[in-house]
């Protein structure tokens, strides 16, 4: 059955009433933004008990077994189309309902299939549940119209996923409902509008007319003493642990006190709209070196202290993994090494130190680097995909700090060795240190060789552009943030080079891509932070930000379009994700991405003081190079 309404085609399932079909007039593509028969239907045990197609309203009943009983009425409102939900306990005791046990289907076609497919009709649904909740839907390719969905009535604070086996598909949303309880014949009542939107700023224009509560931040990852400015037309006060500070002239200040995790709550007359920042540590840099060198002495061989969780109670290690061990990919396990590094040339090393250094640089070489090849134990298609893709460019970066730390030429032809047999392979998407290794041989007098390397990357450039941008020719990921900035960084690479103008006009494409991926919010944890999903409907959505494979690389790319461009917006955005990516340290120095993620996939609690992962010193290397020490 078909309702149209305020620029919208919806197609509703007679049997179902779910929407399996809802199209944007106007748009040349003619795309459907749903799959399946599930978008707009309340999740949960529920069956259809009758639905009415009749008019300008559709409405329809479904019964839980738990005896509550959910309405729901489709009406024109306003420029949108409203979706009315009412839950009403029809049972004779009080119905106890977890959160999640009630929630709604937001079922968005977002999936990564074929390259081509996906740029012409897929669309990426950015969620935020943050009391106030909503949904803004636009297309990969960044075409307009896009999609926005609200809710003016009831709260959402976290959303799940039920994903289905296809590779690339990230599964419908679910819009998890509050914990309640509802006494016999009591409702709960919940509305969402659903509009099309001319971008990103029309949708927050459109929300903003109908009275949604919206608000922005200044900065959400901040050291002790900084100022956070809040922002919201409709806000009111901003409540904090320690009370009440409102609005003045739709803006609000607060310091940034102590560390870690602090959470605040906006509101307006009738909606509350709940946010986190996260204060860090000024100088996580030295508890960082302090923490890797400490648990060095825990465990043996050059650095294999790092990734062994080591219980203090018990005195014992609980995991200890050698460099070339399958766990973690192998070849990031040297990824402490870089920071060191980057300490020898500040001259921060003690004597002992030196020493160690020295001794691990010498273990790598002889167990991982072996003539321009990067050698490890781990087997199988994907590893050896995450073998190029990562361990090729993180040790040819590790060569280029050996250099800058020791002079030692040497070390800089073998890093560019690596890029040239990573480059011969017919990869085109890494992000490596072929621009700095290049200068560094011009600047050594090694134009020959700084010659070859520059045509490898003008090919790998040359190869992107000729697949017409639609990233065809990759074979390891499907269309993904990943292929996006790998993109970004050999064209603006084989730009700095060669200083045609053509790599950086294509570039510009793909800095666009990026903001797929990225979206405001006011938790710090996913503001502006490239979106991983994970979690199933289970647990509940949690944000991965995965530091080492994807944000930290988002800070580089447009801080090395900002120097290619100057636009100072895209040097803010740096700025901001890489400081995003330092709340992954505790007070101590250690991961806390790390030892939750050790709790869930090993089934075992570690103490405040261990981790198992390396990827926060690729973060914390990355945020030295691009912005110097805190």
């Amino acid at each position: 059955m078909i309702f149209s309404a305020a620029g919208l085609t919806l197609d509703f399932n007679k049997t179902t009433f779910g929407v399996e079909r809802l199209s944007v007039d106007g748009d040349p593509e003619n795309v459907s933004w749903v799959y399946g028969k599930n978008f707009a239907l309340p999740y949960g045990n529920n069956f259809l008990l009758k639905s009415d197609f009749s008019g300008g309203k559709f409405t329809a009943e479904f019964l839980y077994f738990s005896e509550i009983v959910c309405s729901v009425v489709v009406t024109q409102k306003e420029g949108a189309i409203s979706f009315v939900y009412s839950f009403k306990n029809e049972g004779k005791k009080n119905a106890e309902l977890k959160e999640g046990d009630l929630g709604i289907y937001a079922s968005f076609f977002d999936r990564f299939d074929d390259p081509e497919l996906t740029l012409r009709r897929r669309v990426h649904a950015h969620v935020r549940t943050e009391g106030t909740t909503y949904v803004y839907c636009e297309k990969y390719s960044g075409d307009l119209p896009a999609l926005g969905l609200i809710m003016t009535k009831g709260s959402c604070y976290s959303y799940s996923l039920e994903r289905g086996a296809r590779k690339g598909d990230r599964g419908e949303i679910i819009l998890r409902l509050p914990q309640m309880t509802l006494a016999p014949q009591e409702s709960y009542e919940c509305e969402f509008l659903l509009f099309p939107s001319g971008g990103r700023e029309d949708f927050f224009k459109k929300a903003d007319g109908f009275g949604f509560l919206t608000a922005s931040a200044s900065d959400l990852a901040v050291f002790e003493g900084e100022e956070i400015v809040y922002r919201s037309a409709h806000a009111i006060a901003l409540k904090t642990e320690e009370g009440e500070v409102p609005f003045v002239d739709g803006e609000c200040r607060i310091t940034a006190k102590g560390f870690g995790e602090r959470k605040v709550t906006i509101c307006s007359k009738n909606q509350e709209l709940c946010s986190s920042y996260f204060v860090l540590s000024k100088d996580i840099y030295q508890k960082r070196i302090a923490f890797t060198t400490q648990k060095q002495y825990l465990s043996e061989g050059p650095f294999c202290g790092a990734f062994a969780a080591y219980d203090n109670e018990r005195g014992e290690v609980l995991i200890k993994k050698g460099v070339r061990s399958p766990f973690n990919l192998g070849g990031f396990r040297a990824a402490p090494l870089l920071l060191l590094l980057r300490e020898g040339q500040k001259g921060g090393l003690s004597a002992e130190w030196k020493a160690k250094t020295a001794d691990s640089i010498a273990f790598y070489d002889r167990e991982i680097y072996r003539d321009g090849e990067v050698s490890d134990d781990v087997n199988g298609r994907r590893a050896r995909f995450f073998k190029r893709y990562y361990n090729y460019p993180l040790y040819a970066t590790i060569k280029y700090e050996e250099y800058r730390y020791l002079g030692d030429l040497d070390a800089l032809a073998q890093s560019a060795e690596i890029l040239s047999t990573l480059y011969e392979s017919g990869s085109v998407y890494e992000v490596t240190p072929a621009e700095k290794v290049v200068n560094a041989l011009r600047q050594e007098g090694k134009t020959t060789l700084a010659g070859q390397l520059t045509d490898l990357i003008s090919a790998a450039a040359d190869k992107i552009i000729a697949s017409g941008n639609k990233y065809a020719s990759f074979k390891g990921l499907f269309y993904g943030p990943e292929i996006v900035y790998g993109s970004l960084s050999t064209l603006l690479d084989a730009y700095f080079l060669t200083g045609r103008e053509y790599y950086l006009l294509v570039a510009e494409e793909h800095v666009s891509r990026l903001s797929d991926f990225l979206f405001p919010s006011l938790s710090y944890a996913t503001d502006d932070v490239p979106e991983i999903f994970q979690q199933d409907r289970a647990s509940g959505l949690i944000y991965d930000m995965s530091p080492h494979f994807t944000a930290i690389r988002f800070a580089e790319m447009y801080e090395k379009y900002f120097r290619a461009t100057r636009k100072e917006s895209c040097l803010d955005l740096a700025r901001r994700i890489a400081k995003a990516c330092l709340t992954l340290f505790d007070q101590y120095g250690a991961g806390r991405r790390s030892r939750s993620a050790a709790a869930t996939v090993n089934d075992f609690t570690l103490s405040p003081y261990e981790e198992i992962s390396c990827g926060e010193d690729v973060v914390l290397y990355h945020f030295d190079l691009l912005f110097g020490r805190k």
